[in-house]
């Protein structure tokens, strides 16, 4: 995996959430993406400081985003869990790594991570709802009917 598992978390979350404005508890979206509780809640609060979700306290209350989810970019969620320069340095870890004095690796992964940062900015949390609903849809159709007695 080329992230954490939080920010895998986060994404999943962000998903899940209802583009109506209304607000969700975190323990709601733990449970229905089974996910644990203390866990995605401190993922939540990380997305409340970055700006990506808003956030109410109370038995009314919880998370919900900040803007519509199509305004919302993977690469941003990625920035705010991994932090700004994720995709930055070498990928096998040599710090003097560059253009001048390259890995082995170098050229592939400059070409991997280009296209990776370009797919981020353009992919939206709209994106990844209408890929889940796409994929429970498809599940559904490959379930076999139960056989009737």
């Amino acid at each position: 995996m080329l992230f954490s598992t939080a920010t895998g978390y986060a994404l999943r979350a962000l998903a899940a959430l209802p583009e109506d404005g209304t607000y969700c508890l975190a323990k709601d979206l733990s449970s229905r993406l089974g996910l644990p509780g203390p866990y995605l809640a401190k993922i939540l609060q990380g997305l409340v400081q970055a700006d990506i979700l808003a956030s109410v306290r109370g038995p009314k209350g919880g998370f919900r985003l900040t803007r519509p989810a199509h305004r919302i970019t993977v690469g941003e969620v990625v920035a705010a869990m991994e932090g700004p320069e994720a995709m930055e340095g070498c990928v096998m870890g040599f710090p003097s790594c560059n253009g001048e004095n390259p890995c082995p690796l170098h050229d592939a992964w400059s070409a991997v991570k280009s296209q990776v940062s370009s797919s981020m900015t353009q992919a939206t949390i709209r994106d990844l709802q209408l890929m889940d609903i796409r994929h429970k849809k498809e599940a559904k159709e490959r379930v076999p009917n139960s056989p009737q007695p």
